[in-house]
């Protein structure tokens, strides 16, 4: 087969990701092209991020891109280009400019700063379609393995894929840091496939070994030891005694921002916002003002490049004062781990604190779509009738909401992401790799479109859960997190850049990691 690989953005570790896939593809006796971007657009993502010239940013993003490992056959784009039009083009960047804008309603969408941002990405994002139609064209390619695909141009490509009629795959980085998360014909943030896995796994009952390692990661993070993990927030938190003396259950809301999911199908929600959701949660569930405490994302207290969080913050804070609702802001230090402690009900909009509500058996409720929402430990309303269907006030046991988090966990951990014991993390951006990885999953991911779990095994029963369950109900946080995996003794694989381009990635581990750097 020719397969074309492409990371259009020199995002850390991503490159050295794709490296690692087409090594395992060379390996096989296939054939590897590359498509790189090369300062052949007139604007992009990380340049609108960050608020960089051309000059200053693409000599960096060349540097680190796939140039400076040993492959050929690399392919640039070309600036210029004809063939889309205006609301093909509004739709590939959508997402970029909402994520750009931190947008935090659909209303929003169309306000004249977010249209502008979509029309300065309609130029380059047009360039790299029809360049990668012309690279897959000219080498005849069978197929294309991508970085993310969300990002203007990064979607770009994947929509070339589409109209080539050739399968992709999408990369990205895992939530907890080993192996590679590979998404068969959509974009990063597809959670079609991770859907099906959690319905087949979440009534399996795990191993002793498997529990204790889904205890470890939950444990991690009430004790912010979670340091694969991509971002870190809340840090040194203040202990938050629970600020309300109101009768009736305790109500949390973990708010997040939505905005990069904007336009995909999979997370559309029946609500035009999260607030007007919420108004409709309390009224179905009879739940007052002075029972709710909100805590404001601490993510709106941060850059992300040169754009704040102070719309997300602003628009939780005035429907807050609007409702006489106690509210938490961004820039406060109040621990939101005591908070979920101390609460009844947890309310999210796809957050991934769900996973710390449900390890203390927590009732959670999500409002729109999420990754968890077939876990079985969540309950999930995508609109306003959903709320008052049959069943939707019923609760769900706590031992089993435990449970079905430690499963989940693991899935996220150990079964969905692919690789698992051939590519480790050793910090949040650089990783040892080793031999042995079987290509046939990537082929195999090609041609079904479906991805199969990386560990397939499970317990008979729930009986090794059972510890693990007791000591997270208890929180014995410390004890859990000092639980090792064992690791197989395996070949090292050396995955390096060019020999006079090394310096670069110890360069780079001095930046800031996340989104920030």
């Amino acid at each position: 087969m020719k397969i074309g690989f492409s990371n259009l953005f020199s995002f850390r570790p991503h490159v050295e990701h794709l490296y690692y896939l087409s090594t395992l593809v060379r390996q096989a006796g296939h054939e590897t092209y590359f498509l790189t971007c090369d300062a052949g657009v007139s604007n992009c993502y990380p340049r609108a991020l960050k608020g960089t010239s051309k000059l200053n940013e693409c000599p960096k993003c060349i540097v680190g891109g796939i140039r400076s490992y040993p492959v050929g056959s690399v392919t640039s784009v070309s600036a210029g280009a004809a063939g889309l039009d205006k609301g093909i083009l509004d739709n590939l960047t959508l997402s970029s400019s909402c994520t750009l804008s931190r947008t935090e309603a659909d209303l929003e969408w169309d306000e004249p700063d977010v249209i502008a941002v979509r029309r300065s990405l309609h130029e380059p994002t047009a360039a790299v379609h029809q360049s990668a139609l012309r690279w897959i064209e000219r080498n005849r390619l069978d197929a294309v393995i991508c970085f993310n695909g969300r990002m203007d141009l990064t979607r770009a490509l994947t929509y070339a894929c589409e109209q080539a009629g050739i399968p992709y795959l999408t990369h990205e980085r895992t939530w907890f840091g080993d192996g590679l998360y590979l998404i068969p014909n959509a974009n990063c943030l597809s959670i079609a496939a991770l859907h099906k896995m959690t319905l087949e796994f979440e009534s399996r009952p795990l191993t002793s070994a498997q529990a204790k390692l889904a205890g470890r990661l939950a444990s991690e993070r009430f004790l912010q030891r979670n340091s694969l993990e991509w971002r870190v927030y809340n840090e040194k938190p203040e202990p938050a005694p629970w600020p309300l003396a109101s009768t009736g259950p305790r109500v949390l809301v973990l708010p997040s921002s939505r905005n990069e999911f904007a336009g995909h199908d999979e997370w559309k929600s029946g609500w035009r916002d999260n607030t007007t959701a919420l108004d409709d949660l309390f009224e179905a569930f009879s739940i007052k003002p002075e029972q709710v405490v909100v805590r404001c994302h601490p993510n709106w207290a941060e850059n992300i490049g040169r754009t704040t969080g102070a719309r997300s913050l602003a628009w939780y804070r005035d429907w807050t004062k609007r409702r006489g609702i106690y509210c938490i802001s961004s820039e406060q230090r109040a621990s939101t781990y005591d908070l979920i402690q101390q609460a009844d009900v947890v309310v999210m909009n796809g957050g991934s604190s769900a996973v710390e509500a449900g390890v203390c058996g927590k009732q959670v409720v999500c409002l729109g779509p999420a990754s968890y929402e077939n876990a079985g430990f969540v309950r999930v309303f995508r609109d306003r009738d959903s709320l008052y269907r049959q069943g939707a006030q019923t609760p769900i046991e706590p031992d089993l909401i435990v449970r079905k988090t430690l499963r989940f966990l693991y899935l996220n951990a150990r079964r969905f992401p692919q690789y698992i014991d051939f590519v480790r993390a050793i910090e949040t951006t650089r990783y040892a790799y080793f031999e042995g990885a079987d290509p046939e999953r990537i082929f195999s991911m090609l041609k079904t479109g479906c991805v199969q779990a990386d560990d397939l095994t499970f317990a008979s029963d729930g009986d090794q859960e059972d510890k693990i369950v007791d000591a997270l109900k208890n929180r014995e946080w410390a004890q859990l997190a000092e639980y090792v995996p064992p690791r197989l003794e395996r070949i090292p694989l050396k995955i390096a850049r060019r020999l006079g381009l090394r310096w670069i990635d110890n360069f780079r581990a001095q930046l800031p990691k996340g989104d920030r750097g």
